[in-house]
């Protein structure tokens, strides 16, 4: 649990100070540059999150993981930061007010708070599954093996 929490955590601050430079420093407006900026920080947040999560599992381990391992890990990791960014969002919503999403195109609060930490989630614990079959490593065997 600790673990996801740390990386976790990490991945929505990172996350977090991106959408404030963009909304509050830099005013990008919401056109293709400024979203594919997003998709490109909130994926390489997330990635690097859970390989160096995934990897702190494996050396827990002894230098072991097996896919199910590392699975579990870059789940927890994943749920913890689509909770931690949709409070973060929601945050926002009561700060900033609706001015923020509806520069989005976005209308539907309940699709806005209940969307996005799904879509965290899912590509988390698919970013998890691909992160987990590269880092998978057996235990050495001993010489009396």
């Amino acid at each position: 649990m600790r673990r996801a929490l740390k990386y976790g955590i990490a991945v929505t601050v990172v996350i977090a100070a991106w959408v404030a430079l963009k909304q509050f420093v830099l005013h990008l407006e919401p056109r293709p540059p400024a979203q594919i900026a997003d998709v490109a920080v909130f994926n390489l947040a997330a990635i690097v999150g859970l390989v160096l999560g995934i990897k702190s599992r494996r050396a827990a381990n002894g230098g072991s993981l097996t896919f199910v391992d590392g699975w579990k890990t870059g789940i927890s990791i994943a749920v913890t930061y689509a909770i931690s960014i949709s409070l973060y969002f929601l945050f926002l919503l009561a700060l900033v007010g609706s001015t923020l999403m509806q520069q989005k195109g976005e209308t539907s609060y309940v699709k806005a708070l209940v969307g996005a930490p799904i879509g965290f989630a899912l590509f988390g614990t698919a970013f998890s599954a691909v992160i987990s079959l590269l880092l998978k490593k057996k235990p050495a065997m001993g010489i009396n093996e």
